[in-house]
């Protein structure tokens, strides 16, 4: 119950004046009598025989209090508030992501959202049922929280029991689960958030329920580790998304003892780098944490982890006897790198651990080993240089060659692509190349007028990258003396490839990218251990997920994931948040409805009804009952006396 005009309740401080006139009034009557004695007597007998003397003479002011409490509280206009109903189902998204955890007046948004739920239930009934969901799930944990049900005691735990997860704001998941049980015009979706922005299109209407109020953060965005020669770097990107100028300590720290600290001043809404270096000894393979000890209203994007892997050096082998090739001279240039081991093709037996395996078809025996290319050890990443019809990997249906036999010019290349930053390869001559019908996986990096001359792919676990023309042989093309561009090409090209003899690596590759980093909610790729090894990974809240296939998805905490065989640690990843529109923890004012008056017209809006008639009539028969009391009682007193007198 509410009161529309709670004013009204000033009116009970007439109560204390009513009663106390009630005492203070004198009670005095002239009568004439024969004699006082006869009175008296007469007067005493009457009080001896009426019950309840003392509560008659206190009845009158009881009623008169009654009747100013009735008066009082029909004035204050209370009202119930009627629980609306959908005649058919309602499916109720509360918002889970990571930037619900903002704390905001002592409490986090998403505990918020749950009272918000709470009083949902409450205030709208469906005659369908009501299923609960949330907007962050992992694989092993559903985005519904509760189905179809009309038992509010189930809502209620669910919406109790609903976890608070640390993967960024994205509805699009969600909203295509609910479109699922959406059946009719009377179906009904809620959402509550505290984020209405680019919410994704659906065809059904969304009543937006909001929480949450403007919070002030500071956090860190970018991140990354790695070991540059002999020193390690720690890159670190501070944002301060407060309006006001902010002193920022901070912290690095090996495992959990600090090791390194610096202070820098943001300005507003901009972000800062801190660089922190020095000698890696003993450092390698510890997690290294960098926080900012600050008190602001979102600690999750204050603290990052990253595990100092040591620079291991890239197992190559060459099958070639082209001896026009500069690409041998060119893979020694890096011999701090790389470990390269060159064969012949009538001496090759199989990739063995290598890393990459490159196959130069620059001469006809080495054409003759790209047939056996197809026996590299899975994850062997591979390089052909003009392999013309024996392409393995690829059927005849996917890959038609044509020979090129005239000098063509590079005139496109794809600069947005990892390999080709700072790449620019334009006015490369070839004198004799083929030309390639890519398969659906592959992606053309650089092209001629002919066709496409160098593309990658990936399939199967592996990285391929074709050069569709004798690349390394200068009496064919000037592409290898093209300088800085060629070696940086092959560089990052051999780059991407080592991120894919990791343990744990992303679905795609990305430049300067720490090793065993990943954010929250991205999928982590993990290579093959021995086959049959069981095997599980310990998540930073110490819940342990039993590892079925080689894409780990339940990446939804912040923190260190450990890999296990048995009760054995192998290696471990870290994920961080490092999501910039996370951490600004935008706030959206919604409405309770999209469109009220749609609303109101489904009944699906609680009804406020007002019941002050009732306490106003009930305030009337009390007065009506005081009124005929007090006469009553006077008409008895007269009688009394009248009868005293005869």
């Amino acid at each position: 119950m509410q009161f529309l005009n709670p004013a009204a309740f000033y009116l009970l401080g007439v109560i204390p004046i009513v009663v106390a006139l009630h005492f203070l009034k004198l009670r005095r009557h002239t009568y004439r009598v024969p004699s006082i004695m006869l009175w008296l007597a007469t007067a005493e007998d009457r009080r001896a025989n009426v019950p309840f003397q003392r509560l008659r003479n206190l009845l009158l002011p009881i009623l008169q209090v009654l009747f100013l409490l009735l008066v009082t509280f029909s004035a204050a206009r209370p009202a119930l508030r009627r629980p609306g109903f959908i005649p058919g189902r309602a499916i109720l998204i509360v918002d889970n992501s990571a930037s619900m955890s903002s704390t905001e007046t002592g409490k986090t948004r998403l505990n918020l959202a749950k009272q918000a739920a709470r009083k949902q239930i409450e205030e709208v009934s469906a005659g369908g049922g009501m299923m609960l969901m949330v907007t962050s799930a992992t694989e092993s944990d559903t985005y519904i929280r509760e189905a179809f049900t009309t038992d509010t005691a189930k809502l209620r735990s669910g919406i109790e029991n609903i976890p608070q997860s640390h993967l960024p704001h994205n509805l699009r998941p969600v909203f295509d689960a609910a479109s699922r049980y959406v059946e009719s015009a009377q179906d009904k979706v809620f959402l509550i958030s505290h984020n209405f922005e680019n919410l994704p299109e659906t065809s059904r209407s969304v009543h937006k329920i909001g929480v949450g109020t403007d919070a002030e953060n500071i956090g860190i965005v970018r991140f990354s580790v790695e070991i540059v020669g002999d020193r390690y770097e720690v890159l670190v990107g501070v944002q301060n998304f407060t309006d006001t100028v902010r002193e920022v300590a901070v912290e690095l720290a090996v495992e959990n003892a600090t090791f390194d600290s610096q202070t820098v001043t943001i300005p507003s809404n901009e972000t800062k780098p801190v660089l922190f270096e020095g000698d890696p000894a003993g450092l390698v393979g510890r997690v290294l944490r960098v926080h900012l000890p600050v008190e602001d209203d979102f600690m999750l994007d204050n603290s990052t982890a990253a595990v100092l892997s040591g620079v291991s050096r890239l197992r190559i082998l060459l099958v070639s006897e082209n001896q026009n090739s500069l690409l041998p001279a060119l893979l020694e240039a890096d011999a701090e790198h790389v470990d390269l081991h060159q064969v012949v093709p009538a001496d090759y037996l199989g990739t063995g651990d290598s890393d990459i395996a490159i196959f130069d078809g620059g001469t006809p025996a080495g054409r003759e080993a790209l047939a056996r290319a197809a026996d590299a050890a899975p994850g062997t990443h591979l390089i052909f240089i003009n392999p013309g019809n024996d392409l393995p990997f690829i059927g005849e249906a996917e890959g038609v060659v044509t020979e090129v036999p005239t000098p063509v010019r590079v005139i496109n290349t794809a600069e947005t692509h990892p390999l080709m930053t700072n790449v620019s390869l334009q006015g490369v001559q070839v004198l004799k190349s083929t030309s390639r019908t890519l398969p659906i996986f592959g992606r053309s990096l650089v092209e001629t007028e002919a066709g496409v001359l160098i593309w990658v792919a990936q399939a199967s676990g592996r990285q391929f990258l074709v050069f569709e023309f004798d690349a390394f042989n200068p009496e064919v093309s000037n592409f290898a003396m093209t300088v800085p561009d060629a070696p940086l090409f092959v560089y990052q090209s051999l780059a991407r490839f080592a991120s894919g003899t990791a343990m744990f690596r992303p679905l795609e590759f990305e430049d300067g990218r720490t090793r065993h980093a990943f954010h929250t909610g991205e999928p982590v790729r993990i290579t093959s251990i021995a086959e049959g090894a069981a095997l599980h990974i310990e998540k930073p809240d110490e819940k342990t997920v039993k590892v079925e296939d080689a894409l780990f998805t339940e990446t939804d905490q912040v923190g260190v994931y450990t890999l296990y065989t048995d009760d054995n640690p192998i290696e471990s990843f870290t994920v961080n948040l490092l999501d910039a529109d996370t951490s600004a923890l935008s706030h959206s004012v919604a409405t309770t409805e999209t469109d009220t008056s749609a609303s109101v017209e489904n009944g699906l809006q609680p009804m406020t009804q007002e019941v002050w008639r009732f306490p106003a009539l009930l305030a009337c028969l009390l007065l009506l009952l005081e009124w005929w009391f007090y006469h009553r009682e006077g008409v008895s007193v007269r009688r009394g006396l009248d009868g005293a007198t005869a």
